[in-house]
């Protein structure tokens, strides 16, 4: 945006405070609400300040705050994560530790003799 006596500064970066242009606006939908930011280019490209939103598995809400629940393991290639909402967490057990399940599996070959 050109300086005008209207405007008297050049808009910047809402991120870095870059005033380089062309800016860019960014929206980003939430269960929190809706923000419409201008970024410059640079920081659009690397996802600087764009917040991580996924759908909880419980109540289809999106959310800001994902918080895994589980891990899906795939033997042909990459596994995913599943999520919810901070709201629906404690309807969910605790992850454990891989290295426990590591611990404990070898402590039960030991005692089974082989």
């Amino acid at each position: 945006m050109a300086n005008s006596p209207e405007s008297p500064a050049a808009e910047a970066c809402e991120i870095c405070g870059s005033t380089t242009g062309p800016l860019a606006v960014v929206t980003t939908g939430t269960a929190g609400g809706v923000w419409r930011r201008a970024v410059c280019q640079s920081c659009a490209a690397a996802g600087v300040g764009r917040l991580p939103v996924r759908m909880c598995v419980r109540c289809n809400a999106l959310t800001s705050r994902p918080v895994v629940v589980s891990e899906v393991h795939a033997g042909s290639g990459p596994g995913f994560n599943v999520y919810t909402c901070p709201e629906c967490a404690p309807h969910f057990p605790v992850l454990p530790d891989a290295l426990d399940l590591l611990e404990s599996g070898w402590r039960k070959r030991m005692e089974g003799g082989r």
